[in-house]
């Protein structure tokens, strides 16, 4: 799993840095401690951020990149809509496999025995204070 400093490349002239990756296979590949990551992550995990132009780019821009890039699963949380949606690839693009807005998630796809409990993650959001300026 890396956090946002891992640098995918996505297109021969443009990489990504999502908030969360998660590689689950273990394919014999060797990633790089640091630098480009050529091999795509099974699961990318992007944070909406509040802004529409963040939104546009997390929504669409990186849904098509990642997709090209060979990210199997990509997950868009969005803490302002307080949803979790869940995209598997097929056929080179997105469908959506799973969504929710509370509860708990029991069945995550391409994650088996991974349940997300939706109610306490809103709860412990709702806690943090307001973002700095």
């Amino acid at each position: 799993m890396f956090g946002s400093e891992a640098k995918y490349a996505v297109r021969p002239n443009q990489g990504r840095k999502p908030d969360v990756a998660v590689h689950l296979t273990a394919d014999g590949s060797r990633l790089p401690r640091r630098g480009i990551v050529r091999v795509p992550p099974d699961i990318v995990v992007e944070v909406v951020s509040p802004s529409p132009r963040d939104e546009r780019r997390d929504r669409i821009e990186k849904m098509d990149e990642y997709a090209a890039f060979g990210v199997r699963f990509y997950w868009i949380l969005d803490p302002g809509l307080q949803s979790l949606e869940i995209f598997d690839l097929v056929g080179g693009r997105y469908a959506r496999a799973a969504r929710a807005t509370e509860g708990r998630m029991e069945s995550v796809p391409g994650c088996a025995g991974l349940a997300v409990n939706l109610d306490e993650l809103w709860d412990d959001l709702s806690r943090l204070g307001p973002p700095e300026e």
